[in-house]
C-alpha cells in the first residue's frame, strides 16, 4: 500500500508577496516588527505572525492571525491581504480576543486549542508532546458536549450553573458508547477528562499568560473530587497488580527468554541472515518479542522506552520530535547504557547481560573467552550488540520490519503487543502458555521485575531508581501484593509465636499468683 504525499503548501500560493507585505507595513507603522508564516493544522493552512522581538507578558512569539482560503473573497481581496487586515486588528486591540458574557465557551476552547499547538511546537516548551495532546483530547471532548448543550462563558462566571453542568457532564461520559461498542467511559479517563477542563478553567482566569476573564476557577481539583467522588463499586478499567507472582515463573520466563534469544544469535553467527521470515529479509521476525521480553524482564522496562530507543546520540540528536519522551544508547568504557527521558524523570540503566555463541560473532569484534592453554572456548555477547547487528541499521534499535513505507521507523507498538498475546501469553501450538505465571500484557513484565527485585531483597530505593517509580507506588502497588514474600515475612512472624499448652498457661498463672 502506498502513502499518499501532501504537497506544502506556501503563503505566496495565499496572495503573498513581499511588495506588498512592505507597502502594507508603510501605512501601518504600528505593526510590530515580525513575519508571515502559514501553518497547518488538522488538514487546514492557517496564517500566523511571528513578532521580531518577544514582548513582556507573551507566552510565545507566534500569534494567531486567523484561516487562509484559495483565491479571492467578495470583496475582492485574497488572503494575505485579509490576513493583514485581521493582524491590523488584533495589534490594535493588543492580541486579545473581545467576547461578552454570550460567547459560546466552544469558541474559547478553540482559542485555548490554539495556544496549546503553539506550545505543542515550540521546541522550548515545557510540557511533553504527550501531555498536551492529552489535554487537548480531553478538552476537545468537552467541546463536544458545550456545544450541544449550548454552554457559554455566563455560564462559567455563574459558578453554581456551571459545577451544575460539569455534574451532568460526568453522567454524559459514564453513558457514551465507546468505539469498541462498550457503554461508560473508565473511572479514570473522566477524571482525566475533569482534569483538563479545570486547566482549561485556569487559562481562563490566568490574566498573565491566559485570558483573564474570569474572577475564579470555579473547577477545581476539591469540586471535582466533589463532583465525581470516590467509588470503589465504579473502578471501571482498573486492573489489579499481578497476584501470581511466583519467583519459579520469573525464572522460568527469564531463562527461556535468553535461551530464545541465544538461538537466534547462534545461529545467525553460523548461518548468517535468516531468510524464513517472509515480511523480513534481515532480522528475526516475530521472535523479536523475547528480546523485547527480556529487555523487560532484566531491568523492567517500559514497551515503550525500549522499542522506541535510538541506537546512538546522534540519531537522538536528529530526530524530529524533540518535545516528546524519549531514549537512546550510548556506550561508556564498554558498558552499553539506555539513556532514558520519559515522562519528565531522566535515567540511565546499564545493560550487562552477555549472549554466548561457540563460534566467532559476526559484524562486531569480541574477545573470546580461553583456557588456561589458550584455546577459544565461547565467546560472550552483550545484549545490545546483539540487538545492533541483528536488527538493520535505522534511527532505532528495533528497526522496523518493513523496509518500504518505514524504512526509518522502528517496531510498531501494537504489533509487538499482539505479539506478547500470541506467542508469549497463550497456549498451545506457538504460544509459551505465560498466562499461568500471571502475564497477560508486556507491562507485566516490569511488574514482576519490581516483584522480584523487591523479594529478591533489593532496597526499595535501589528498585525505585532503576525503574523510575516513585518510592510511594513501589509501596502500594508492588510490596504488599508479592504473595511469597508475604507468606516469608508471616513464617518469620509465627516465629515469635509460640502457642503453649493449657498446662503451661495455668503453671505461669501460679507463679505469677505465688510472686
Amino acid at each position: 500500500m502506498t502513502t499518499k504525499r501532501i504537497s506544502k503548501k506556501t503563503k505566496e500560493q495565499f496572495g503573498y508577496s513581499s511588495q506588498e507585505e512592505l507597502l502594507m507595513f508603510k501605512y501601518n507603522p504600528n505593526i510590530p516588527s515580525g513575519s508571515f508564516s502559514i501553518q497547518k493544522r488538522d488538514g487546514k493552512w492557517y496564517w500566523y505572525y511571528q513578532l521580531s522581538i518577544k514582548r513582556l507578558g507573551d507566552k510565545t512569539r507566534v500569534k494567531y492571525i486567523c484561516p487562509t482560503f484559495d483565491g479571492i473573497n467578495s470583496d475582492g481581496l485574497n488572503s494575505f491581504q485579509v490576513s493583514f487586515e485581521k493582524l491590523v486588528e488584533k495589534v490594535n486591540s493588543d492580541f486579545t480576543k473581545t467576547q461578552n458574557n454570550n460567547t459560546r465557551l466552544s469558541t474559547l476552547i478553540d482559542d485555548y486549542n490554539r495556544t496549546l499547538i503553539i506550545e505543542e511546537n515550540d521546541p522550548k516548551g515545557i510540557r511533553k508532546k504527550e501531555t498536551i495532546l492529552s489535554m487537548r483530547n480531553g478538552i476537545n471532548r468537552f467541546r463536544e458536549y458545550c456545544l450541544t448543550e449550548d454552554i457559554r462563558l455566563s455560564d462559567v462566571i455563574d459558578g453554581r450553573k456551571i459545577r451544575e453542568q460539569v455534574k451532568e457532564y460526568v453522567e454524559y461520559c459514564k453513558n457514551k458508547i465507546t468505539p469498541s461498542g462498550k457503554r461508560g467511559l473508565s473511572r479514570n479517563t473522566i477524571r482525566t477528562y475533569l482534569k483538563q477542563i479545570k486547566y482549561f478553567m485556569d487559562w481562563l482566569e490566568d490574566d498573565v499568560v491566559g485570558r483573564g476573564i474570569i474572577s475564579i476557577n470555579p473547577i477545581n481539583l476539591d469540586v471535582i473530587k466533589k463532583i465525581y467522588p470516590y467509588n470503589p463499586n465504579e473502578k471501571k478499567g482498573y486492573t489489579k497488580r499481578n497476584f501470581y507472582y511466583s519467583r519459579d515463573g520469573y525464572d522460568e520466563m527469564y531463562d527461556r527468554s535468553v535461551e530464545r534469544v541465544g538461538e537466534l544469535w547462534r545461529d545467525f553467527c553460523e548461518n548468517g541472515w535468516s531468510r524464513k521470515q517472509k515480511n523480513q529479509s534481515l532480522g528475526v521476525g516475530c521472535d523479536v518479542v523475547y528480546f523485547i521480553s527480556l529487555f523487560q524482564l532484566y531491568s523492567g522496562f517500559r514497551i515503550g522506552e525500549i522499542l522506541t530507543s535510538f541506537r546512538n546520540i546522534d540519531y537522538w540528536n536528529d530526530r524530529l520530535d524533540k518535545k516528546n519522551s524519549s531514549s537512546y544508547w550510548n556506550k561508556i568504557d564498554n558498558d552499553w547504557y539506555l539513556m532514558i527521558d520519559w515522562k519528565n524523570k531522566e535515567s540511565s540503566v546499564p545493560i550487562t547481560l552477555k549472549i554466548r555463541s561457540w563460534v566467532k560473532p559476526r559484524g562486531i569484534e569480541i574477545e573470546p573467552t580461553k583456557d588456561k592453554n589458550g584455546k577459544t572456548l565461547y565467546w560472550d555477547t552483550n545484549l545490545v550488540d546483539v540487538c545492533m547487528v541483528m536488527f538493520r541499521e535505522s534511527p532505532f534499535l528495533f528497526s522496523s520490519p518493513n523496509t518500504r513505507s518505514h524504512k526509518l521507523g522502528h517496531y510498531s507498538k501494537t504489533y509487538i503487543m499482539n505479539l506478547v498475546k500470541q506467542m508469549i501469553v497463550n497456549k498451545g501450538v506457538g504460544g509459551e502458555g505465560w498466562i499461568e505465571h500471571g502475564i497477560n500484557s508486556s507491562h507485566d513484565f516490569r511488574d514482576y521485575f519490581i516483584t522480584h527485585k523487591l523479594g529478591s531483597g533489593t532496597p526499595i530505593q535501589e528498585v525505585s531508581r532503576i525503574t523510575r517509580n516513585s518510592i510511594q507506588t513501589i509501596e502500594k502497588f508492588y510490596l504488599r501484593l508479592d504473595t511469597e514474600t508475604q507468606l516469608r515475612i508471616q513464617t518469620e512472624l509465627d516465629k515469635t509465636r509460640i502457642i503453649k499448652t493449657k498446662k503451661e498457661r495455668e503453671e505461669i498463672r501460679r507463679r505469677k499468683d505465688k510472686d
